[in-house]
C-alpha cells in the first residue's frame, strides 16, 4: 500500500479515492513517453518504440495489472490506494473474492480499452486533419502535380465513391457522437457514485459485476499466506520435498571417519560402494559379522548425511533464480513509483536549466523604429528629392550645417545666408538665430 486517504475497512471507497486510483496508470503513459524520448537521445534505437508507444503502454499495463490480479483481487493502481475490487453481488461464500473469469475480464478491460481509445483518437485526429484545411490543401497541391492521375478520367479511382470511403466518411461523423455519449454515461455513473446513488463510479466495472471496496488488514494477510504458500510449492516442485524445505546446506565435504572405515566419496553412489567395500574387507580380513554390518551402516549413515555436489548446485541454482523474481515481485511497485517521481523531477530540472540558458542566449529587442518623416509647410521652399541635396541650393550638401530648432540639415553657406535675412528655418519656418546654426563634422 503506497497511499492511504482515510477512512475504515468497511467504509466505502470516496470519489477521489477511486478518482485518483482510475487516473493513476493513464498518468504513468507521460513518464513512459518521456523515459524513452530521453533514452532515444543516447540509443537511437529507442526512438523507434515512439511510433509503437500505445503497443508499449499496453504491454506494461498488462504486466503490472496482470501480476496484481494475480496475487490479489485488486489492480496495480488500487493496491497503491488501499483498495480492491469485491463482486457487486456476492453468493453464499462469506469471503467476497473475485471469480477467475471476473480476473481476466478485468484485465482485458484495462489493457484493451485504453489502447483502443487511444488509437480511435489518433485515428479520427489524422482523418479529421486531412478532411481539414491541411488536406484540402494537399488535396489542391496533388490536383496541380501533372504527374498525378486526373479524377474525372475513367482511370482514375473512384474513392469517394468506393466503399472505404464511405465507411471512413460514416465513422468519421459517428466518433464524436459515440464518443460523448461514453463521456455522458461515464460522468453520469460518477455523479450517482458521488450522491450515493449507485454502487459502483464506472459502467465497465457494472457491467463485470464488480465494485471497489478497501483492503482490509485480513485480506493482506490472506494474500501474504497465499503468497507464500505459492513460492512453496513452486520451490517444491522444482527441489522437491526435501530440499526445498530444509534451510541451506553445507556444500560437501569430507567427513573423518575411523581408519579402518574407508572415507565417503562425493557422491552417495560412491560413499554406499565404499561402504560396501569396507563391510567385504572386513570380512574377508576374519573380523565377525557384526563388525562388519557396523562398517557398513557407519559408511550408509555418512552418505546419507553428506549432501552430493550436484544437489548443492541444484539447490542454490534454483534458489539464486527464485530469489531475484521474487525480489522483484515484491519491490517492482515501489520502484516504478519511485522512478515517476525521479523522471518528473529530472524533467522539471533540466526544463527550469534549458530555460536559464534560453534567457541568457535571448537575443535584445530591436531598437524601436525612427518616427515618421514630419511633412514641411507648403510655404517652405520643401525638401529634395535627394536627401544628401541641399534644400536650398539644390545641390549636394557641402560643409554641411543643421539649424537647431528644425533639425534639418543645409550647406552652411546657404543656412548662415537664410537666417540672416529672414531669421527663420528656410524649411519648416521655425525662428531661429545664428546661435542655433550648428556645423556638421564627418569621423574620421
Amino acid at each position: 500500500m503506497f497511499v492511504h486517504l482515510g477512512g475504515d475497512e468497511n467504509s466505502k471507497p470516496t470519489y477521489f479515492e477511486v478518482i485518483a486510483a482510475d487516473r493513476l496508470v493513464p498518468s504513468l503513459k507521460a513518464a513512459v513517453v518521456y523515459a524513452l524520448s530521453v533514452f532515444s537521445q543516447r540509443h537511437p534505437w529507442v526512438h523507434r518504440l515512439l511510433n509503437y508507444d500505445d503497443e508499449v503502454f499496453a504491454l506494461l499495463t498488462l504486466f503490472l495489472d496482470g501480476h496484481s490480479l494475480l496475487a490479489s483481487d485488486s489492480t496495480f493502481a488500487d493496491s497503491l490506494y488501499g483498495l480492491k475490487r469485491k463482486p457487486l453481488r456476492p453468493g453464499a461464500s462469506p469471503v467476497e473474492r473475485l471469480t477467475r473469469r471476473q480476473r481476466w475480464l478485468i484485465l482485458a478491460c484495462q489493457v484493451l480499452l485504453p489502447y483502443l481509445r487511444a488509437k480511435a483518437d489518433k485515428a479520427y485526429r489524422r482523418s479529421s486533419a486531412s478532411s481539414g484545411i491541411l488536406g484540402l490543401a494537399i488535396q489542391y497541391g496533388a490536383s496541380q502535380d501533372p504527374s498525378s492521375p486526373d479524377p474525372s478520367s475513367p482511370r482514375a479511382p473512384a474513392v469517394s465513391s468506393s466503399w472505404r470511403g464511405q465507411l471512413r466518411g460514416a465513422l468519421l461523423a459517428a466518433y464524436p457522437w459515440l464518443h460523448a455519449t461514453v463521456e455522458g454515461v461515464t460522468f453520469a455513473y460518477h455523479l450517482s457514485y458521488l450522491l450515493g446513488a449507485s454502487p459502483v463510479h464506472h459502467p465497465v466495472q457494472h457491467a463485470i459485476g464488480v465494485s471497489m471496496a478497501r483492503t482490509s488488514a485480513q485480506d493482506m494477510m490472506a494474500a501474504e499466506r497465499e503468497k507464500q504458500e505459492r513460492r512453496r510449492a513452486l520451490l517444491t516442485a522444482w527441489l522437491g520435498p526435501q530440499l526445498a524445505y530444509r534451510q541451506q546446506p553445507q556444500p560437501p565435504s569430507q567427513p573423518s571417519l575411523p581408519s579402518s572405515t574407508p572415507l565417503p566419496g562425493v557422491s552417495g553412489l560412491t560413499a554406499a560402494a565404499g561402504a560396501a567395500a569396507g563391510g567385504a574387507a572386513a570380512a574377508a580380513a576374519g573380523r565377525s559379522a557384526p563388525a562388519a554390518a557396523a562398517a557398513a551402516a557407519a559408511g550408509a549413515a555418512a552418505a546419507a548425511s553428506s549432501p552430493s555436489l550436484a544437489s548443492w548446485l541444484r539447490w542454490a541454482a534454483v534458489r539464486g533464480v527464485l530469489g531475484c523474481r521474487w525480489l522483484l515481485e515484491d519491490h517492482a511497485r515501489t520502484a516504478l513509483v519511485l522512478a515517476v517521481f525521479g523522471f518528473k523531477a529530472l524533467e522539471w530540472w533540466y526544463t527550469t536549466a534549458e530555460d536559464a540558458l534560453a534567457r541568457g542566449k535571448a537575443l535584445a529587442p530591436p531598437p524601436p523604429p525612427p518616427p515618421p518623416r514630419p511633412v514641411p509647410p507648403p510655404a517652405g521652399v520643401g525638401l529634395p528629392p535627394d536627401p544628401s541635396d541641399c534644400p536650398v541650393c539644390r545641390h549636394r550638401t557641402t560643409n554641411p550645417a543643421t539649424i537647431a530648432t528644425s533639425g534639418y540639415v543645409f550647406c552652411y553657406p546657404c543656412a548662415l545666408g537664410a537666417v540672416m535675412q529672414h531669421g527663420r528655418c528656410p524649411v519648416s519656418h521655425l525662428p531661429a538665430s545664428l546661435d542655433h546654426i550648428r556645423k556638421l563634422y564627418e569621423a574620421s
